[in-house]
């Protein structure tokens, strides 16, 4: 395993979407628009997921696809992060002080989660690692192989 920047970004991309899921399942139903939330915070920990366990046992991941999926990821955990915050900040209910703190919190760490993965889209786009190729090694139809 190649130990570089863009392993941290996975880690700390799939810790965050992690707490956030535990976040999520603690204090209950955090915003209205539970679909975006939830599939953001499910499918992302799936992909990080993936992606880390492919870098870890050094498997080529092609450069546009990992991009595409830091793109919509940062993309995602912002909006996330953002419908959470517009629907807990106003909220002054005392039955609900532990649960707004809650989604606070992880409507804060989504929007963090998001920068995170902008600065992963902006390490895969600088990244110059050339992917090998395999050639065919092309012989003479006329050539016979001697023993």
């Amino acid at each position: 395993m190649q130990f570089n920047n863009r392993a941290i970004l996975k880690i700390i991309e799939l810790v965050i979407a992690v707490v956030c899921i535990v976040l999520w399942e603690t204090s209950g139903n955090f915003s209205s628009n539970a679909l975006i939330v939830c599939g953001t915070m499910g499918g992302y920990a799936v992909i990080c997921a993936v992606i880390l366990i492919g870098h870890v046992i050094n498997s080529v991941v092609e450069k546009r696809l990992n991009g595409l999926f830091s793109i919509i990821g940062c993309v995602l955990f912002v909006i996330s992060g953002a419908l959470i915050i517009d629907q807990w900040h106003d909220r002054s209910d005392l039955l609900f002080k532990e649960s707004k703190r809650n989604a606070l919190a992880a409507g804060s760490l989504m929007i963090i989660n998001g920068a995170v993965f902008l600065m992963d889209t902006i390490s895969i786009f600088r990244t110059r690692v050339e992917i090998p190729v395999i050639r065919e090694v092309n012989k003479n139809k006329l050539e016979i192989n001697r023993f």
